[in-house]
């Protein structure tokens, strides 16, 4: 994956990418840096750059990056939040959902928990709703109940899987 931008700090143009594959890596006006994501399970990276006094940040969640430029996401205009803010319980929920996933319903249930690891409990987590997220986490839970429920049906009745 790849995501350039072009950004005017006091009249001169910079270009900052994002590249993701093999490890992620930040390129500011040619110079490659490397950047290490916060979380085991989903790529979260929260990149530093600071350009002539103005405060820049690469954010990528999952497959979702952008960049933030003095406080301000340039593709939403949302405000900018530190990845730091988000609480530890939703990385540990994103733990638990990827792995409990694989071994309670195999890789339907890891797909499921990957799923929601990357699209919904960092959101909730960054916006500061805990009991969503909690919510979030039992219907991730239930979900993978119910896949091992049909799989498991599966198995004793037709031997498949």
């Amino acid at each position: 994956m790849k995501k350039a931008w072009d950004v005017n700090v006091n009249g001169v143009m910079h270009t900052v990418e994002y590249r993701a594959g093999f490890g992620a890596k930040v390129i500011v006006n040619g110079r490659v840096y490397r950047a290490k994501s916060q979380n085991w399970f989903v790529n979260m990276v929260d990149y530093p750059i600071t350009i002539d006094g103005a405060e820049i940040r690469v954010v990528a969640v999952g497959n979702k990056v952008d960049l933030a430029v003095n406080g301000r996401y340039l593709g939403s205009g949302e405000e900018y939040i530190p990845l730091r803010n988000m609480p530890v319980i939703a990385n540990v929920f994103i733990g638990i959902s990827t792995i409990g996933g694989y071994f309670f319903a195999g890789i339907f249930g890891l797909l499921i928990g990957l799923l929601f690891g990357i699209l919904v409990y960092p959101k909730l987590g960054l916006s500061g709703k805990t009991g969503g997220l909690i919510g979030a986490f039992v219907g991730c839970t239930l979900v993978q109940v119910v896949i091992f429920m049909i799989l498991l049906k599966l198995q004793l009745e037709y031997g498949i899987f």
